[in-house]
C-alpha cells in the first residue's frame, strides 16, 4: 500500500507562494499551536483529493485563494498537488487548480476529467464521498453518536460494502431459491431410491453391453487395420515393380529408337551400297561385253604370238649354234 509522499501548494489560504510540505513518513504527525495553520493544511489535503467546496469552511471556491477571504487575493488561481508514492517507488501527482469559478483536475501534469480523477483516487483506495481519508474534528464523537444501523451504514459507506447491496440482496433470493430447491431435491431423492437402484443395475448391464461392444468395435478395428497394413504392403510392392517395369520400358524404349536409328542407317547404306553394286554391274557387263568383242583379236594375237616365239626360239638355237662355230674356228685359227 502506497502513501502520500509530499504536498504541493501555492496561494492556497494561508500559504502565500508556492511551499512544499514533506516528505511525510507512512506515520507523520503535525503539530503547533493555535493558528499556525493545521486546519489549513487539511483543508489543502481535502482539497486536492476532491473534497466539496462547503467542507473546506469557505462560501465559494475562490476564497481558498490567499487573501481572497478579506478582499484582498494575491493571484487569481490558487493550486495543491499531492504526490502519492506507491509501493515499488512510482509516484502519482494529483493536481488540482482553481480556475475562475471552478476547478480544474490533473493527474501527473494531465488534465483529466472530474470522473477520471474520482476513479484514479478510487484505485488507490481513497473514496472522496466516504471521506475514508481524513477524520475531521468531532467526527469521532458524532460516530459515536450514531446509532447502529447508521454506523453500519457509515461502514458499509467507507468500504464499499454498501454498492453491493443490491447484489446481496439478489443473492440472498438466490440462496432462498437454492435451499428451498435442495429441499425439495432431498425429498424427491427419497422417493427415486428403488429407481436408482433399478437404473444402476440398467447401467451396470448397459456398460458391460457397451463394454462387449467396444471390444468387438477393437477387434474389428485391429482386423482392418492388419487389414491396411498388408494392403499398404502390396501397394508399396506393386509400385516399387511398376517403376523397376517403367525403368525397363524406358530403357526398351531407348534401345528401339537406337535400334531405329541405326536400321535406318543401314538401310541408307544398303540403298547405296546397291546403287553402287548396280554400277559396278554395270561396268563389268560393258567390260564383259568388250572382252567378247575383242577375244577373237585376242586368240589371233596369242596364236601370232606363239608363232613368234616359235621363231625366235629357232632363230636362238641357230644363233647359238653359229655362235659356237665361230668360236670353234677362233680357237683353231689361234
Amino acid at each position: 500500500m502506497g502513501y502520500l509522499q509530499r504536498l504541493e501548494l501555492e496561494n492556497f489560504k494561508s500559504y502565500k507562494g508556492k511551499h512544499t510540505i514533506g516528505p511525510f513518513k507512512r506515520f507523520t504527525a503535525i503539530i503547533g499551536p493555535n493558528g499556525c495553520g493545521k486546519s489549513n493544511l487539511m483543508d489543502a489535503i481535502s482539497f486536492v483529493f476532491g473534497e466539496r467546496t462547503q467542507s473546506l469552511r469557505v462560501r465559494t471556491v475562490k476564497d481558498l485563494i490567499h487573501g481572497a477571504p478579506i478582499g484582498k487575493p494575491v493571484a487569481s488561481t490558487a493550486m495543491v498537488t499531492a504526490v502519492y508514492a506507491e509501493e515499488d517507488g512510482t509516484e502519482i501527482s494529483f493536481t488540482r487548480k482553481i480556475v475562475g469559478s471552478g476547478t480544474e483536475y490533473r493527474i501527473d501534469n494531465k488534465t483529466v476529467s472530474p470522473q477520471q480523477y474520482t476513479l484514479k483516487l478510487e484505485s488507490l483506495g481513497i473514496l472522496v464521498k466516504a471521506k475514508n481519508f481524513l477524520v475531521f474534528q468531532g467526527t469521532v464523537e458524532s460516530i459515536a453518536m450514531k446509532t447502529p444501523k447508521e454506523r453500519t451504514q457509515m461502514f458499509e459507506k467507507i468500504s464499499r460494502s454498501g454498492e453491493l447491496a443490491d447484489e446481496y440482496e439478489k443473492k440472498k433470493v438466490d440462496m432462498q431459491k437454492a435451499e428451498e430447491e435442495t429441499s425439495f431435491n432431498y425429498h424427491k431423492k427419497k422417493g427415486i431410491a428403488a429407481e436408482k437402484r433399478e437404473a444402476k443395475a440398467e447401467k451396470e448391464e448397459a456398460d458391460k453391453y457397451h463394454k462387449l461392444n467396444q471390444e468387438l468395435a477393437d477387434c474389428q478395428l485391429e482386423v482392418q487395420l492388419f487389414k491396411l497394413y498388408h494392403n499398404e504392403q502390396s501397394i508399396n510392392n506393386l509400385t516399387n515393380e511398376l517403376k523397376a517395369k517403367v525403368r525397363d520400358l524406358d530403357k526398351l524404349e531407348k534401345r528401339k529408337g537406337e535400334v531405329e536409328q541405326e536400321l535406318k542407317s543401314k538401310k541408307q547404306e544398303n540403298a547405296k551400297l546397291s546403287r553402287e553394286m548396280a554400277s559396278v554391274e554395270k561396268k563389268i557387263s560393258s567390260k564383259e561385253a568388250e572382252l567378247n568383242n575383242s577375244r577373237p583379236q585376242y586368240i589371233k594375237a596369242k596364236e601370232k604370238t606363239s608363232h613368234m616365239l616359235k621363231r625366235i626360239e629357232t632363230s636362238k638355237k641357230a644363233y647359238d649354234k653359229a655362235k659356237s662355230v665361230h668360236k670353234k674356228h677362233q680357237a683353231e685359227v689361234i
